[in-house]
């Protein structure tokens, strides 16, 4: 069965769930063509979702807030799931001195940092300016200023192509912006965290500190995906490694590598994802040749760029 024919069964398992997006609409950098998107709003209807997809050979791609994606111009084969409804659920306990939190994958992860400070639930203060989900945060185990995701996950809830699991923290193969997740198929359904009671007034305030320092650190008025490289161990930030190639401020088409930071690649108005790679490219080559650092990308591919397909 065709690619095209696969969708068009599974849209006729689930009529009027499937439609066609811009997927510049859906990711923080506005690149990318067209694909065919379905939410699903609660776990059994995931799990149906998948398991048709999968009995018909359709590729899956699950799509938080699409912050660290890059998609291709041509569009991405095989379905998009975005995670809504149940998905978006937070649970509180107090358990004396611990706040117990239970957040669904759409959850967002800023919204989720700012309740917990205002609750005074400790923590989460490093994610209050982090543009994704709860589910995406997990899957690249998300952090700043030293901080991490993992350091407060004490369980995720999971889809697996067997069915449902929950593992523990240590099963999650959390590392430095990795997870078992991004080697895996398992769709992060939701995540249990265990927070330390603090002071509400002090941990807003830190919070408002960290919102402060992004904003005057990173160039958040234009569409732009975060880091696009990960930091290399006993290397220089990957920032201040690109900015002594001298490319900070270097454009191509519509992308520019920020003249702010230069470990963001800004969209200053029409790039194409092309035009974005041509940068990646090139601050992998100037980097490697001015510090002998390989930089790797923390971005992931969406869609077909130069005849392989990205993307889980």
């Amino acid at each position: 069965m065709t690619e095209p024919d696969a969708i068009g069964a599974l849209s006729a398992a689930f009529p009027g769930r499937i439609r066609t997006a811009r997927l510049a609409d859906l990711t923080t950098w506005r690149i990318g063509g067209d694909a065919s998107v379905l939410e699903a709003d609660s776990p059994g209807m995931l799990e149906e979702v998948t398991g048709t997809a999968r009995d018909l050979g359709v590729r899956i791609f699950v799509l938080g807030r699409g912050s660290n994606i890059l998609a291709s111009d041509s569009g991405c084969d095989g379905l998009v799931i975005r995670l809504s409804g149940a998905f978006r659920r937070i649970l509180w306990r107090r358990d004396g001195d611990l706040w117990r939190v239970e957040a669904g994958a759409s959850a967002m992860l800023p919204g989720l940092a700012g309740a917990s400070c205002m609750k005074g639930a400790a923590g989460l203060e490093f994610a209050v300016g982090i543009p994704g989900t709860v589910g995406g945060a997990v899957f690249m185990n998300a952090g700043a200023y030293g901080a991490s995701i993992s350091e407060l996950v004490y369980s995720v809830r999971y889809l697996s192509e067997k069915g449902w699991v929950t593992a523990g923290r240590e099963g999650c193969g959390f590392g430095y912006r990795t997870s078992a997740f991004q080697s895996s198929t398992g769709i992060v359904a939701s995540v249990a965290l265990e927070l330390r009671a603090g002071d509400a007034a002090a941990l807003m305030e830190s919070a408002s500190g960290i919102l402060r320092k992004r904003r005057e650190s990173f160039p958040l008025k234009l569409p732009n995906a975060g880091s696009v490289f990960r930091r290399t161990e006993g290397a220089p930030p990957p920032g201040r490694l690109i900015e002594e190639a001298g490319l900070k401020g270097r454009r191509a088409g519509g992308a520019m590598i920020s003249d702010l930071h230069a470990n963001f690649i800004v969209n200053t108005g029409g790039a194409s994802s092309g035009d974005v790679t041509d940068l990646v490219g090139d601050a992998r080559r100037a980097v490697f040749e001015t510090s002998g650092v390989s930089l790797v990308e923390e971005i992931r591919y969406l869609g077909r760029f130069g005849g392989q397909t990205g993307g889980r």
